[in-house]
């Protein structure tokens, strides 16, 4: 895999209600500046519904982006042997309802990842 193949790393979190701002003002405070010492660059944060909600949740997804597999190895190595990594997730779990995390490259790249 070229160091020039983009990495996606998706964080899909739902807020419990009424809880989705201040998530994710924790998450830009608390993990953000981790997840780019570890190399990982944001894309972009989405909303939906494009509102805060004050009796309902919102589902923010967080796109980060890496340059190549050595990029993303060194980038989980380092997270899970960060405890501040799994100190932020118990933290914020109480402003949760559920939380998924996808890896994602482009279409077209999928032959060079494959080829290992």
């Amino acid at each position: 895999m070229g160091a020039d193949t983009t990495i996606f790393v998706i964080d899909e979190i739902t807020a419990l209600p009424g809880r989705g701002k201040e998530l994710l003002a924790a998450y830009r405070e608390r993990y953000a500046p981790g997840a780019e010492a570890r190399g990982m660059t944001l894309d972009r944060i989405l909303v939906s519904p494009p509102m805060w909600l004050n009796d309902d949740s919102n589902t923010i997804q967080i796109s980060w982006t890496l340059k190549g597999a050595a990029a993303w190895w060194g980038m989980s190595f380092q997270g899970r042997n960060d405890p501040a990594v799994a100190d932020w997730w118990a933290e914020a779990d109480e402003m949760i309802v559920r939380r998924n995390r996808y890896f994602a490259t482009a279409e077209a790249d999928i032959a060079e990842i494959t080829h290992v």
